[in-house]
């Protein structure tokens, strides 16, 4: 099935579908996120999603399969436009990279993350990394298996109201 999907760099006009992938992996986090979680707001994640795709520093790449969006993956330099950021110009913050649940186990994942990788070293960072919820075991086995490393045990984060760890992989 993997041979069947089409990527492509996103643009703005990928937004409200990418989006909509987002919310869907969101709400998997139900399963172990405390009673009474919300997840982050769609309208907020549009806006920052339609900002940073306008923005070159900024790399995302989409997933089609039939005419639909399933998939897309994305990262931004870890000392300017992160949220957590860091003074190392070396780093990519990995920042998403969901599936819809009808394509996991397809191969697709580990496409989109394969092409991150290769892109963020292309563009000269010689490391990543990511922030994923602790309680996403299915996530940090994928990631873990893809090459990357615990940095930071899962801490509660604010932000998002669960516990986040943060991975980080050499290029």
């Amino acid at each position: 099935m993997s041979d069947e999907y089409a990527l492509r760099p996103a643009t703005a006009h990928d937004a409200e579908r990418m989006v909509a992938i987002t919310v869907e992996g969101f709400e998997s986090y139900r399963s172990f996120a405390p009673e009474g979680w919300m997840p982050p707001s769609a309208s907020a994640e549009a806006e920052r999603l339609v900002a940073l795709l306008g923005d070159d520093h900024v790399w995302y790449l989409v997933a089609e399969h039939d005419d639909r969006l399933v998939g897309h993956v994305g990262f931004l330099p870890a000392d300017r436009l992160s949220f957590a950021r860091v003074a190392d110009p070396a780093l990519v913050h990995f920042r998403q990279l969901f599936v819809t649940r009808g394509h996991w186990g397809t191969g697709l994942a580990r496409r989109l993350h394969a092409a991150a990788v290769d892109e963020a070293r292309a563009r000269g960072f010689t490391g990543m990394r990511l922030f994923t919820p602790g309680g996403q075991d299915r996530a940090r086995r994928f990631y873990e298996r893809e090459g990357w490393s615990l940095a930071r045990p899962p801490a509660f984060d604010e932000r998002i109201g669960l516990e986040i760890a943060e991975y980080r992989r050499a290029l």
